[in-house]
């Protein structure tokens, strides 16, 4: 099985990617809608090593895109400059595997001072953003 992204990460260039993976709170997800018009949207992610999930609400634009058609994109904020960058595309799946974001530690580790920021709770959180959703790579590019 072929790893797009671990690939990628090992690089030189990788260095930067993968401490924004670690530590970026928001990153663009991208699917496209029923007439063809990419549709953007910041989500809370988290880099598993393999593959990036997030949690969505349920009945979103974003949920029906991926049902229609699971081609997507993923990336970070770049730098001020544009001197690195991290864009991921692959396929993106509803994954009830994983568990719910107040009940899987290193998601809760990775957002708890953000939601605190944000003035939300973990329970309600996790109850309003019950839809897992995991994106595959397929192909990465990063600089």
């Amino acid at each position: 099985m072929t790893d797009p992204l671990g690939d990628a990460l090992g690089s030189e260039s990788g260095a930067w990617a993968r401490r924004h993976l670690d530590s970026d709170i928001v990153a663009w997800f991208t699917t496209v809608d029923a007439d063809g018009t990419p549709q953007s949207s910041v989500i809370a992610f988290l880099w598993d090593g393999e593959t990036i999930f997030f949690y969505s609400q349920p009945d979103t634009p974003k949920l029906r895109n991926i049902a229609r058609s699971p081609g997507a994109s993923f990336h970070l904020q770049s730098d001020t400059h544009g001197d690195h960058v991290l864009i991921v595309t692959g396929t993106a799946e509803i994954d009830p595997t994983i568990p719910p974001s107040d009940r899987h530690p290193a998601y809760t580790a990775k957002y708890r001072a953000a939601l605190a920021h944000w003035q939300l709770d973990e329970a309600e959180t996790a109850r309003t953003f019950s839809v897992p959703v995991r994106i595959r790579p397929r192909t990465v590019r990063v600089w």
